[in-house]
């Protein structure tokens, strides 16, 4: 029994040294053709403020780590109780009908124009979030209507 026990130690123990030894990389750091750490920007995503009387408002995109022609997606999310849990707590979900695409242009900028509909802002204090999403590069933007 004790051989048995000392034997089952000795496999976990090995098995924890084998798998403790493997390369695990936590992090895919760019490289430079050199070999040198390559260091990017941050994308940067502006809006000027919507207030009550816009009929639409647009946001401004800069992608550095995007190529340019890669189409990105924009979606508008908003706080609303989901469907599927008409009781549950509100969580931030897609707006119906809110996704675009948009193309980066060889300046890495880009830009999206919603209507104050298309984005759900009806009163004052409506909040929306829009993402960005591509295959290189990604974006996010907080947005409020706000009285005029």
């Amino acid at each position: 029994m004790k051989a048995k026990i000392i034997i089952a130690l000795s496999f976990i123990v090995a098995i924890a040294i084998m798998t403790g030894c493997t390369s695990q990389p936590y992090y895919d750091i760019p490289y430079d053709e050199n070999g040198n750490v390559y260091i990017t920007q941050i994308s940067k995503v502006t809006a000027d403020p919507v207030k009550v009387g816009q009929t639409s408002f647009t946001i401004n995109c800069y992608f550095p780590n995007a190529k340019s022609g890669d189409v990105m997606k924009a979606t508008v999310l908003q706080q609303q109780v989901p469907s599927w849990n008409p009781t549950g707590a509100k969580q931030l979900l897609p707006v119906a009908g809110s996704e675009k695409s948009i193309t980066v242009g060889s300046d890495f900028k880009t830009s999206v124009t919603y209507t104050l509909q298309e984005a759900n802002l009806l009163k004052v204090g409506d909040a929306i979030t829009v993402v960005f999403s591509g295959a290189t590069d990604s974006g996010i933007i907080s947005i409020t209507l706000k009285a005029s």
